[in-house]
C-alpha cells in the first residue's frame, strides 16, 4: 500500500501541564543553545534604542524570546513550577508540540533554515507553515517536506486518504497596505507616550501620518518641545510638523485599574482600520494609565492591494506548484479578523477567478490573523478562515478535501 492510500487516523494534540518543561527544553534544543543566547542579545541590543510601543511590536515578531524569558523568569531558571503557567509560555509550548513531531520528517537542510529563521523578525511567516503541516499531520496525513535546491518547490507534500497534493503557504502583514511602515510609527507613538507620562495624561490619541511622512530621528527629537507647547496651550489638534497630526482624548491621572483582557478589548476597540499600540502603567496585575494610540496612514487603494496580492500569489502558483499534481495555498493575513472580509471583497474574488484559470490549483485556504483564547487552564488557538475550491481543478478530490479543522 502506497503512502497516498494509507487510512488517515487522527493524531493527539494534548499537553498536559507536567509537560510544559519537557517541550520548552526540547524547543530550546530544536533552535540550539547558543544560537538562542545570541538571538536573546541582539533583542536586548535592538530594544535599548526603542521604547514600549516598539518593543509591543518586536513581541509580536519574535513571540519565542519574550516568552523564554517569562518562563526563566517563572521557573527561576528551571527549578521551581508556577502554579499557574502564563499564556505566552502555553502558546509557545503549543508551537513546541507541533515542531518536536514534524521535525523528524524535515531533511537536515530544512531543519537548519527552520533553527535560524525561527528566532528572526519572519518568525511568523515560517510559522505559518508549521501550523499548516500540523493540521494536516493531525488528520492523520503523511508531511513530506521540500529539500532545499536550485529548484523552487511548495512547502511540503500532503498524502494520505487517497490524496495526494502540494501545499504552499504566504502570509500577508499590514505593511502590505500602509506607505508609513511599523517601526516607524512604533517609534513616533514612544515619543508622545513619553511626553504624556510626565505630565500624567492618559486616554487616546489619533496619529494621522500623510503621503510624504519620512522617519528621521533627528526631527521626532525637537517633537516633545512642540508637543510640550501644545499641550500648555491646551490644544486637542496638534501638528507635530506637516506630515504628522495628533488629535487627543486625554485626562488626568489616575484611571481606574483594568485587567488584562480588559486592556486587550481596549486596544482592538476601533470603528476604522487604525494601527493601534497601548501602553500603560502596572501594579502587579492590574494597569492602570493607559494610552491608546490609533495611527492612520495613507494606504494602497483596493485595486493596488488586488494587483499586489494576485502577483504574488499567481508568482507561487507558477513557481512552487508543479502542474502533474493538486496543489493548496493557504494565505494568513495578519490584522484581518473577520473572515467574511474574505467572501465580500471583490478584489480577493477578482484574485481568485484568475487564479483558479490553473486548473491544478485544488484550493485556496484564506486565514485571519491567529487567535488564542485562555480558559480552564488551556490554551484555544483558532484562525477563522475560508476556503475557496476551484470549480474548475483537475484535482476535484483535493479541491473537497477537509483543509480547515
Amino acid at each position: 500500500m502506497t503512502l497516498q492510500n494509507l487510512p488517515l487516523s487522527r493524531r493527539n494534540n494534548e499537553i498536559k501541564d507536567s509537560e510544559i518543561p519537557k517541550y520548552v527544553g526540547k524547543l530550546k534544543g530544536f533552535l540550539g543553545y547558543e544560537a538562542l543566547a545570541k538571538a536573546q542579545a541582539d533583542l536586548d541590543k535592538d530594544l535599548t534604542h526603542h521604547g514600549c510601543c516598539y518593543r509591543n511590536w518586536a513581541q509580536e515578531l519574535r513571540p519565542w524570546l519574550f516568552a523564554f524569558r517569562i518562563y526563566d523568569r517563572e521557573t527561576k531558571n528551571g527549578v521551581c513550577i508556577p502554579k499557574k503557567w502564563p499564556a505566552e509560555i502555553r502558546e509557545m509550548v503549543g508551537d513546541a508540540r507541533m515542531i518536536s513531531s514534524l521535525h523528524y520528517g524535515m531533511p537536515e537542510d530544512v531543519r537548519e533554515k527552520y533553527r535560524k529563521d525561527l528566532l528572526t523578525d519572519q518568525h511568523n511567516d515560517f510559522m505559518v507553515e508549521i501550523h499548516t503541516a500540523w493540521h494536516y499531520y493531525l488528520q492523520g496525513f503523511g508531511i513530506q517536506w521540500s529539500p532545499l535546491g536550485p529548484d523552487s518547490c511548495p512547502e511540503f507534500r500532503v498524502r494520505g486518504g487517497s490524496l495526494d497534493f502540494n501545499v504552499e503557504c504566504r502570509r500577508f502583514t499590514c505593511d502590505m497596505s500602509e506607505h508609513v511602515k511599523t517601526p516607524a510609527i512604533a517609534d513616533t507613538c514612544d515619543m508622545i507616550y513619553e511626553v504624556l507620562r510626565t505630565r500624567n495624561l492618559w486616554g487616546e490619541v489619533r496619529v494621522d501620518f500623510v503621503n510624504d511622512f519620512r522617519f528621521d530621528p533627528g526631527l521626532i527629537r525637537r517633537w516633545p518641545e512642540a508637543l510640550t507647547r501644545a499641550l500648555d496651550a491646551s490644544q486637542i489638534v496638534i501638528e507635530l510638523d506637516p506630515s504628522v497630526r495628533l488629535t487627543l482624548e486625554l485626562k488626568v491621572a489616575p484611571s481606574r485599574t483594568y485587567e488584562l483582557e480588559e486592556l486587550d478589548a481596549l486596544a482592538r476597540d476601533q470603528q476604522h482600520p487604525a494601527r493601534s499600540f497601548l501602553v500603560c502603567k502596572q501594579e502587579g496585575e492590574l494597569s492602570f494609565d493607559p494610552v491608546v494610540f490609533r495611527c492612520y496612514g495613507p494606504r494602497k487603494t483596493s485595486t493596488q492591494l488586488r494587483d499586489y496580492i494576485y502577483k504574488t500569489l499567481k508568482e507561487k502558483v507558477a513557481t512552487q506548484l508543479s502542474p502533474d499534481r493538486a496543489g493548496v495555498i493557504v494565505v494568513r493575513f495578519n490584522g484581518i479578523r473577520d473572515p467574511h472580509v474574505f467572501n465580500e471583497s471583490k478584489g480577493i474574488n477578482d484574485a481568485l477567478s484568475k487564479l483558479f484559470e490553473r486548473q491544478h490549483l485544488a484550493a485556496v485556504v484564506m486565514q485571519c490573523e491567529g487567535i488564542a483564547e485562555s480558559g480552564m487552564g488551556s490554551i484555544l488557538y483558532s484562525t477563522p478562515s475560508v476556503v475557496f475550491r476551484n470549480p474548475v481543478t483537475a484535482f476535484p478530490n483535493v479541491a473537497v478535501a477537509k483543509h480547515l479543522s
